[in-house]
This record gives C-alpha cells, structure tokens and sequence, in this order.
C-alpha cells in the first residue's frame, strides 16, 4: 500500500505534467490565431491594393490616406513573437491570406 508521502509525490508530478500539457495546448491554440491573424492582415492588404487597382478612385485620398502608407497597415512582428512563429510560418500565412483575395 502506498504511503501518504507516496501519493503526495504522485499528486505533484502529475500537477507539473498538467501544467505543461495545458501550456502546450494554450501555445498552440496561440500558434493558430497568429497565423490566422497574419493572413488576414495579408489579405486586407492585398484586397487594398486590388480594388485600387480596378478602380482607382474607390478610396479617397484625403480621406484614406492612412491607408495609402505602408507604416499605417498592422506589423505581424507582434503576433509572431506572441506565438513564437518562425519565419517561414508568418510568410505562409501571409501567402494564404494573398492567395484568398487572389482566388475572388
């Protein structure tokens, strides 16, 4: 029969291997909206620069200006650091999101 001590021991390691697979499911679930935010980010861009270049005048200058910068748009740096997305992840997102508005 185990001890007290026996199932304490227990009890803690199997707290630890919780606490780990929670982390690992939370990262992943993080992995995925990053990923999904980054080709939609991509695909706003790429549906911008569409509509502009079918129709010129659609978004006003003045009025949209902002829009007209590449510094206004969202940087995907933040989102990839949160989920701890590689490279080449972040440009297949991106890929995806362009691929979208290309497929309309």
């Amino acid at each position: 029969m185990k001890t007290a001590a026996d199932i304490r021991a227990e009890m803690a390691a199997l707290e630890k291997e919780l606490a780990k697979a929670e982390e690992a499911e939370a990262k992943a679930a993080q992995a995925g909206n990053a990923k999904r935010a980054i080709a939609l980010l991509a695909a706003m861009r790429a549906a911008f620069r569409e509509i502009q270049e079918l129709y010129p005048d659609t978004f006003d200058p003045e009025r949209w200006a902002v829009a007209f910068t590449a510094q206004a748009w969202p940087r995907t740096s933040k989102i990839r650091r949160s989920a701890d997305l590689s490279e080449t992840e972040v440009k297949n997102a991106q890929d995806a999101g362009i691929e979208a508005v290309a497929k309309l």
